[in-house]
């Protein structure tokens, strides 16, 4: 696969813009807009993918790069391989195929069950959840199904569950970035999606034993 990768910078030897002398490269640099990247990949893509540049995007000391070589390599190590000859394996993208760093950022390759959100987005709101379900038990004792019901859990959801997938949406579309391109000391992307798997696990759980087990608060007790 042969690629080619220039900064919008470097477009001056091209057409200039209608209407003006200057290129479009030139006009870019004027306005003091972000440089971008042009990477068009051949067979598999056919279009011109936009990169924001790591400068160009928030807090770029936490960015990490991910080079479509290096992609490439993780494709050949990945676990989800044994599932290439099973029935599984329909579900089970190849990695380059499911990474906005290298264009793909179609909104159903996004939310497909392998693709960069869905598991983002229901770890975060279980963590946020879960902490939630404990802390207002032991103000409130009142069960989760309780604080739905009767109080107002399900209002704070639904006011507080659009800004967490708006936020999760914005480095994906925004930035052509995937989950694990970001990392700060110990916070990183395996951290989040092993402690959002716990945390489902843990609220389903928990209305599971509320529910069926107790019939009322699990940490109604303190």
């Amino acid at each position: 696969m042969s690629s080619c990768v220039m900064s919008a910078s470097r477009v001056s030897c091209g057409l200039p813009v209608l209407g003006s002398s200057k290129t479009l490269g030139q006009q870019i640099s004027a306005l003091g807009l972000p440089k971008i990247s042009f990477r068009r990949s051949f067979p598999s893509s056919a279009g011109i993918l936009v990169r924001a540049a790591k400068k160009d995007v928030p807090l770029p000391d936490t960015k990490v790069e991910m080079s479509e070589e290096a992609v490439k390599q993780n494709e050949k190590e990945e676990p989800l391989r044994v599932f290439d000859n099973t029935a599984a394996g329909k579900f089970a993208r190849p990695e380059s195929e499911r990474r906005p760093e290298l264009g793909n950022t179609n909104f159903s390759s996004v939310m497909k069950f392998d693709g960069p959100a869905p598991e983002t987005i229901n770890g975060r709101l279980a963590m946020l959840g879960m902490s939630w379900a404990v802390a207002a038990e032991l103000m409130t004792g009142q069960s989760v199904a309780q604080q739905v019901v009767d109080g107002t859990g399900a209002l704070w959801f639904l006011a507080v569950a659009p800004v967490i997938i708006w936020a999760s949406f914005v480095p994906i579309f925004g930035w052509n970035e995937s989950p694990d391109s970001r990392k700060f000391g110990p916070f990183n992307a395996k951290a989040e999606r092993w402690n959002g798997r716990a945390a489902m696990i843990g609220f389903v759980s928990l209305l599971l034993t509320e529910n069926l087990l107790i019939h009322g608060p699990l940490f109604g007790f303190v």
